[in-house]
């Protein structure tokens, strides 16, 4: 029955995201149309969404559930000074990364996106999107470190419900498209980067009841974290081998393409049944 539960659970969550993800990229292709406007956006929304693969969703939680897990069998606090030793090696991690990139966004941009090195006007608005965004990576894979300890403890209705607010807060700046005009890319960037924040205050509200972190950027660690991160870097490197699958700027527009061909579609069948 827990099983159940808790596949139902998430199932149900997981499917309401996805129905408001839907909704949010045909408003948005609908808002936005086509073009500079719509591709810079896409590409500063992606960008954050692409790297996450690398530091939350999929290679680290998989690499971390399993040994959290065990920890857990060892007592409370076996588990909690694990987890606080990898919360703060990810949150300095990240925090560098997103400092360096946010220096370096022009090169940056350049290389994930090198289809807009001929556009400058259409670089220099992605560029000042992505600037925007990138701080969503931090927000989200802190975000997403608390959904791993909450699942540990089979609790996955907050760490399923927890995206839906990106889409909710995405929806509601656009309806207010018509007032921001041109300035609407600036406020749907602005809105993924609130929406990350978000996200992590809100599964922090749950995940306190099991982990309770303290801030030490002392970059000693003890075995435990050595073996972890040795069981994490074969992710890494598959991912490295296959970066031109993760980073193709042709793939961060796709999901807007899509959006922008269904709407082309309706508006075609519009027509003709006129």
């Amino acid at each position: 029955m827990n099983l159940i539960k808790s596949t139902g659970t998430f199932g149900f969550y997981t499917i309401i995201s996805r129905l408001l993800g839907y909704i949010r990229d045909i408003l948005i292709a609908i808002f936005l149309g086509t073009g500079l406007l719509a591709d810079a956006f896409f590409v500063a929304f992606r960008i954050p969404n692409t790297f996450r693969r690398l530091f939350s969703e999929g290679t680290f939680n998989a690499a971390f559930v399993p040994s959290y897990t065990s920890e857990m069998n060892k007592g409370k606090k076996s588990a909690n000074d694990f987890a606080n030793n990898i919360f703060n090696l990810l949150f300095l991690g990240l925090l560098i990364l997103t400092i360096v990139v946010q220096i370096f966004m022009p090169g940056f941009v350049s290389i994930i996106a090198p289809g807009f090195v001929d556009d400058l006007e259409k670089m220099d608005l992605a560029i000042s999107l992505t600037r925007i965004t990138f701080p969503f990576l931090l927000f989200i894979s802190l975000a997403s470190f608390f959904s791993a300890i909450l699942n540990s403890h089979n609790k996955f209705a907050a760490a399923s419900a927890a995206p839906i607010l990106l889409n909710v807060i995405l929806i509601i700046v656009l309806f207010f498209s018509k007032a921001l005009g041109d300035e609407l890319v600036y406020y749907l960037s602005y809105g993924v980067s609130l929406a990350g924040l978000l996200q992590l205050i809100f599964l922090y509200y749950f995940v306190k009841r099991f982990f309770s972190f303290k801030f030490n950027f002392k970059l000693a660690s003890d075995e435990k974290v050595k073996f972890f991160f040795r069981k994490l870097l074969p992710s890494y490197f598959f991912i490295w081998r296959n970066a031109n699958q993760y980073f193709s700027w042709n793939e961060l527009l796709l999901p807007f393409k899509l959006a922008q061909f269904l709407i082309f579609i309706m508006q075609t069948e519009f027509i003709r049944s006129i």
